[in-house]
């Protein structure tokens, strides 16, 4: 069956054969500086770092302008996004092919995912609030526990210091509105930034033959964060974020409508502090993340609806040791504990979550090499023990070889261990963690206005948890699967031809050993190309991608080209306009069956910047 309408095929070739064209003749830029904490749990350059990183600056979300955090990291090799519907709705991120629970997502190093069923819903992150993102592409659980199998997102929130700020708004396609606002300011020694985003759509109708109408959302957020540097050597930081909003979706079955709350917050004091020869930064942060929803509406009166609350609070202590000029230490420890609150019945509904970790990290002349290790206990579940091991070679000043291995885990959630038993399915108390081993080989390099990075991998997964029927079509979650993930990927950069050009393409094979097919939802071949200009004063952006065939069961879903365009116009020093086209080819596509996206859409904003 076609999902698809087929036009328009030969745009692949013109931007593929730009980027080819441009990257063979014409040399290329070198690395910046930029510092990253994801990938080692501490301040290091990028560039001198083992694991596969992708860091999205906020110069980056300017020029993209994205109206989802599902357009916005679709535009990173690796990662294939499969949404039921638009903004609003549930969007499964796949990180080189892993599941959507295999990808641990952060705010500001505070993990986030759901404890009841191991997702995050990053449809209701606003883009517009973020200063950064740093993506680790393969596992990380030698340093975070459970969920970095496929990897990390970790999201930043906006930093103002005094002086800077910003307020605008735009509007858009199915009613779109948005009002933006954020300004920072100084006190002492230290300096906070409030901002603030709304947006609201009457959306469209997001499935096919179920209920006739626009399913449409709404959200605010509002984020406050700051640090004082109370002393020379101790630094507070401390973040408050709040989002509540309401989505629609279709239903055939009862409530179609969702009520959303979020809160995050931490504290984190940062202390410098020394002993002999040896140089330490001990980071301690303590804070919580609360998720509730309540589904009513279609007949079901919202004081009547069915509600879920995940809580965590969570406590970490991380300590880094530059012991020698080429040798650097880390250990650390983290606890969180969880807890479920719902109108459904658990009979276990908070659990205890222990972890300690140390890795070392050896840098000099052309070697770098890095070993992780980490223990976990979880409560009711079982004990995992996780390892990174990387070695990196310098072959030239600018290329570097890397070789990485890894294991990873994932806890069995609330919903997986004790949905409580009905005459139609119950949880499953005896499941143990999902399990993966990884190899990743690594070339990266650079010339002048051009860099390279290609990476091969090959991941396995066992004791995937599937929700299966017995005899009678009871059905219970079992550790019945094993997939083997085998991909390759690479990044091209270059600066120069008009502008700036970026090519991506990945080759993702996801086999389920027991039957020999590929994972639901989730393509093979992924192609993206995204050039920025300045023309005549207007900031260009364009963003070209290319999806294949993906399978859902019995259906095959037609490959896509998708094509986006945004452009800014400073119209003063301190005011800008705003211009944004999605889906250009007016494309017709779905990557869930039945589920429609957004057709063609145009947004119109003004910011002022100060």
């Amino acid at each position: 069956m076609n999902y698809q309408n087929n036009k328009s095929r030969s745009i692949l070739l013109s931007p593929i054969a730009l980027a080819v064209t441009t990257l063979l003749s014409t040399p290329a830029m070198a690395d910046d500086e930029i510092i990253t904490v994801t990938a080692s749990r501490s301040d290091n350059p990028l560039i001198e770092q083992l694991a596969n990183q992708v860091v999205i600056s906020q110069a980056d979300i300017a020029k993209i302008q994205p109206k989802s955090m599902s357009e916005l990291l679709s535009t990173v090799a690796g990662i294939d996004i499969s949404s039921q519907g638009g903004r609003g709705q549930n969007a499964s991120l796949y990180l080189r092919g892993a599941n959507a629970s295999h990808t641990l997502f952060l705010i500001n190093g505070m993990r986030v995912n759901s404890a009841s069923l191991g997702l995050t819903d990053i449809q209701t992150i606003a883009p517009e609030l973020i200063e950064r993102i740093e993506i680790i592409k393969g596992p990380r659980a030698a340093f975070w526990g459970s969920d970095a199998i496929g990897g990390v997102v970790n999201i930043f929130t906006r930093e103002l210091k005094q002086g800077e700020g910003y307020v605008g708004g735009s509007l858009g396609a199915d009613s779109y509105r948005q009002v933006k606002a954020g300004i920072g300011f100084s006190h002492g020694d230290g300096h906070s930034s409030l901002s603030f985003n709304h947006e609201q759509s009457e959306g469209f109708d997001v499935f096919q033959g179920v209920q006739d109408d626009n399913d449409g959302y709404e959200y605010d957020t509002l984020v406050y964060r700051g640090q004082q540097q109370l002393t020379t050597d101790l630094t507070l930081e401390w973040l408050a974020q709040a989002t509540q909003g309401e989505n629609e979706f279709d239903n055939a079955w009862g409530a179609d409508q969702t009520d959303i709350k979020q809160h995050l917050w931490y504290v984190k004091s940062g202390y410098n502090w020394q002993v002999g020869h040896v140089q330490n930064t001990l980071n301690v942060t303590l804070g919580q993340n609360r998720d509730y929803a309540k589904n009513f509406g279609n007949g079901v009166e919202k004081n009547d609806g069915n509600y879920f609350e995940t809580r965590r609070d969570q406590l970490s202590i991380v300590n880094n040791a530059q012991v020698w000029p080429h040798f650097q230490v880390n250990f650390g420890a983290d606890f969180y504990q969880e807890s479920l609150a719902s109108t459904t019945e658990f009979t276990i509904s908070a659990r205890d979550i222990y972890g300690v970790f140390a890795q070392g990290l050896y840098q000099k002349d052309s070697l770098t090499f890095e070993l992780a290790m980490r223990y976990d206990d979880i409560e009711h579940v079982d004990s995992e023990t996780t390892y990174n091991a990387g070695v990196a070679y310098q072959l030239t000043q600018s290329s570097k070889v890397t070789l990485n291995l890894g294991t990873g885990f994932k806890a069995p959630t609330f919903n997986d261990l004790y949905w409580p038993a009905d005459p139609y399915s119950s949880g499953n108390p005896d499941l143990v963690p999902e399990t993966s081993q990884t190899a990743e080989l690594i070339y990266t390099t650079g010339i002048k206005q051009f860099d390279l990075s290609a990476s091969i991998f090959s991941s396995t997964i066992d004791n995937l948890i599937d929700w299966q029927p017995d005899e009678n079509y009871f059905y219970q979650p079992v550790n019945v699967n094993e997939v083997d993930i085998n991909g390759v990927e690479f990044t091209a950069r270059y600066q120069g031809f008009g502008g700036s050009h970026q090519l991506n393409a990945s080759y993702i094979d996801t086999e389920d050993k027991a039957t020999g097919e590929q994972l639901a939802r989730r393509a093979k071949e992924l192609i993206g190309y995204q050039f920025q200009t300045s023309v005549a004063g207007i900031d260009l952006f364009v963003d070209y991608q290319f999806n294949g065939k993906r399978e859902e069961g019995a259906v095959t879903l037609d490959s896509y080209h998708l094509v986006n365009l945004s452009a800014n116009y400073a119209l003063s020093s301190t005011l800008s306009a705003q211009v944004k086209l999605l889906n250009v080819l007016d494309e017709e596509y779905q990557t869930a069956v039945n589920y429609n996206t957004q057709d063609r859409a145009l947004y119109l904003g003004l910011t002022y910047q100060m």
